[in-house]
């Protein structure tokens, strides 16, 4: 009999009958096939307390009508022996003594032990983590991340406060930071409760205002301002927002000269303007989330590392993907399909994790299975359902493309309006999420949903996610498929005294860590490098497990070399107001490089300058304005922060420090400093030009020790171009 599993039928089906002899065959692990048949049949055997597990022919894949019985709690077999004491009948034994027996043997196809069709294993049916935390230390677990949500909850606020405090009134309401002019209506008092209304002043061509469209929202705490005044700035939080009417509450504990702020506020001439301070929301809904975790077992002891990650392999249930990929994208398809917990899919830049996640959405979609897709960002989101695609044409193989498809079951519901994506914005946004097959959300918007809503949650640019962000993604799905770069920038962090904590790192990372590579893919192959811009960051970030496709190994920019170091001992110099550093000798360098591009035929708008200070963005600009104006407004010019996920043909690095000190500030931490350096040496396709001085970068600044620093990454970095002669030495730009 030829069956396929999805037509096996229990009515017809036989217990197997057969005495069992031990060593006679290729040993199987038999609890993972057990399981695997579990996970595909769900076939229960209650007469035998146990689930079906069919068998196949002696001599090939072919179901036969015969089957065995899996009791799980116990790992035992079941069938009946006509030799069993005497008289035949029931028996059971350990599974781990049946592997070399003939049961062994006709349950071998459900884990694929031959592995005849594939170059790489299936997952093992569990997956232990290193060691097991105790019921104190998962407490401890989450109140540490309690702790941590109210730490980056105070720095963000300090950070906002600070930030404000450093540009004044003046500037933020030139940047549109500052909304305003409010006008005193009612309220006031001396209680510190007291309420004061305004109205928004509106300007004679001006529509209607909503307040809610220029960022102010009830709950915010914000910043009352008023020009030319010495007991403003002040705390303050919004209550409710009806038209273009705010009623807010002063925080008074934090206002020294309270009676002159009550005069002013109060005052019919007095015109306040309002920024926003903290939104309290996202803060909330991670607490919120962390707390609904902690309170189920199952999901507290999996995001703690407390119990093993389990996968039911599926030999006769192999994903198919109408998506092309290759073996090692194909591989984290099928480990997902198989995953009954999770999966970390590691993906190095260029190595198509969002091609493999949306071959796994469309997938477990044609299992029927409802499907959240998230990430830390809206940018992120929108980027997992439309990639490259235009109003006129989807990219090929996106998820856009494949809901344009009438026969397909995926329809996408996206949750929130703050996307800037045409293609999202005209198709998405106004679909009911109940409606859908595949929700998208950022992982502060999942929070709305209830746990368990979804069967699968996919978190793209996961190792961009802290753990309390991750932990609502976790709430809302019975599994999680993360994928990222742990090698690369970690979450943002308010406070940069928190960014070598071990709390800081992502869900991602702390899985791998605690349960190593048994619930994880590495996508090996990368799509976008030239192999010798890849070469270093391969060695040193990847452990030269990355390979280079055919397709991009020799990319150039036609008549330059694609990758080049600068050495240039220029002057750093701290800003006047604010705390970032710049140099201008090393702008005027980038400049130069880029018309060099320029020259060799790239188009401004494939060319990127990253630095790593923010007040380097603006010496770079006007340095590229001196050298050719229309270069200017064409280049993209930012932090090596906001170009993580981004590429360009051509990539110029501005590293900025030049001291006597070997002084290289956060880029010489020994964790984010490697990390934010991995991100600048894989943005570029065609080019790499890396500027700096490199005595100063690699030397371990005075204030430092070895260990502390990853000066030595930097030192490497420049033998490397050296021994290649790939490093330009220069006095001056």
């Amino acid at each position: 009999m030829n069956t396929k599993y999805e037509d096996w039928d229990l009515s017809e089906g036989e217990l197997f009958r057969r005495e069992v002899q031990d060593g006679r065959y290729k040993a199987v692990d038999i609890r993972a096939a057990a399981e695997a048949a579990h996970g595909v049949l769900n076939l229960e055997a209650p007469e035998m307390n146990g689930y079906v597990v069919p068998l196949h022919s002696q001599n090939g894949e072919e179901l036969t009508n015969e089957y065995v019985v899996w009791r799980e709690e116990s790992e035992t077999i079941g069938w009946f022996d006509p030799q069993y004491r005497g008289f035949g009948g029931p028996r059971s034994k350990p599974a781990s003594e049946l592997s070399q027996t003939i049961i062994g043997h006709r349950m071998r196809f459900w884990v694929r032990a031959d592995q005849s069709d594939h170059d790489f294993d299936l997952p093992t049916s569990r997956v232990s983590p290193g060691d097991t935390l105790t019921e104190d230390e998962r407490s401890a677990f989450f109140d540490e991340l309690v702790n941590f949500i109210e730490r980056q909850r105070t720095a963000t606020r300090t950070s906002n406060w600070e930030t404000y405090s450093e540009v004044g009134l003046e500037t933020a309401i030139k940047r549109g930071q500052a909304i305003g002019p409010f006008l005193f209506v009612a309220g006031g008092g001396q209680s510190k409760e007291s309420r004061y209304i305004f109205q928004y002043e509106e300007e004679q061509d001006e529509d209607d205002v909503d307040l809610y469209d220029k960022g102010l929202y009830p709950k915010n705490n914000c910043i009352l301002d008023v020009a030319n005044s010495d007991t403003f700035p002040v705390p303050a939080t919004i209550l409710e927002i009806e038209d273009e009417s705010i009623t807010l509450q002063l925080d008074w504990d934090k206002i020294e000269e309270t009676t002159a702020v009550r005069k002013q506020l109060q005052s019919p001439q007095t015109e306040v303007w309002i920024s926003e301070l903290l939104n309290p929301i996202p803060f909330e809904r991670q607490t919120s989330a962390v707390t609904q975790v902690r309170e189920s077992p199952s999901k507290s002891q999996l995001i703690t590392g407390s119990r093993p990650a389990t996968f039911q392999p599926r030999a006769f249930a192999i994903p198919d993907s109408d998506v092309d990929l290759n073996t090692y994208q194909q591989k984290a398809l099928i480990w997902a399909d198989a995953a009954s917990d999770l999966l970390c899919i590691h993906g190095p830049p260029g190595t198509g994790k969002t091609r493999t996640l949306t071959s796994y959405v469309q997938h477990a979609v044609r299992n029927r299975e409802k499907v959240l897709i998230t990430a830390h960002s809206n940018q992120a989101v929108d980027n997992l359902i439309a990639g490259d695609s235009t109003l006129e044409a989807p990219e090929p193989d996106s998820l856009h493309e494949m809901a344009q498809d009438p026969d397909s079951r995926i329809s996408i519901a996206r949750v929130g309006s703050n996307t800037e994506n045409r293609v999202v914005e005209e198709n998405y946004l106004n679909t009911p999420h109940s409606e859908a097959t595949v929700v998208a959300a950022t992982t502060s918007g999942a929070s709305k949903f209830d746990p368990n809503t979804f069967d699968v949650a996919v978190l793209d640019e996961a190792t961009q996610a802290s753990r309390p962000s991750a932990a609502i993604v976790l709430n809302c799905a019975e599994k999680l498929i993360l994928a990222g770069d742990h090698k690369q920038l970690s979450p943002y962090c308010a406070g940069e005294d928190m960014q070598e904590e071990d709390t800081h790192i992502s869900l991602f990372e702390y899985l791998m860590d605690r349960y190593g590579d048994g619930v994880s893919v590495f996508l090996r192959k990368q799509y976008r490098m030239n192999e010798e811009i890849a070469a270093f960051p391969n060695q040193r970030f990847y452990d030269g497990l990355l390979e280079t496709a055919d397709r991009n190994k020799e990319w150039t920019v036609d008549g330059l070399k694609p990758l080049i170091g600068v050495n240039i001992d220029g002057v750093e110099q701290r800003e006047s107001q604010g705390n970032s550093v710049y140099n201008r000798d090393e702008a005027e360098a980038a400049a130069k490089q880029v018309k060099l591009l320029s020259n060799s035929g790239i188009h401004p708008t494939d060319i990127g300058v990253i630095t790593m200070y923010s007040g380097q963005k603006r010496k770079i600009y006007t340095a590229l304005s001196q050298v050719d104006s229309s270069l200017a407004r064409g280049v993209t010019i930012d932090t090596v922060d906001s170009f993580q996920g981004g590429e360009r043909e051509a990539i110029i690095v501005s590293f900025v420090r030049s001291n006597d000190r070997g002084n290289s500030g956060f880029l010489e931490f020994p964790e984010e400093g490697k990390r934010r350096l991995n991100v600048a040496l894989t943005r570029a396709r065609k080019r790499l030009v890396l500027i700096g001085n490199w005595g100063t970068l690699g030397t371990v600044a005075t204030h430092r020790s070895v260990e502390d620093s990853c000066a030595d990454c930097y030192q490497a970095l420049a033998e490397h171009l050296r021994k290649r002669d790939r490093m330009l030495e220069l006095d001056h730009p």
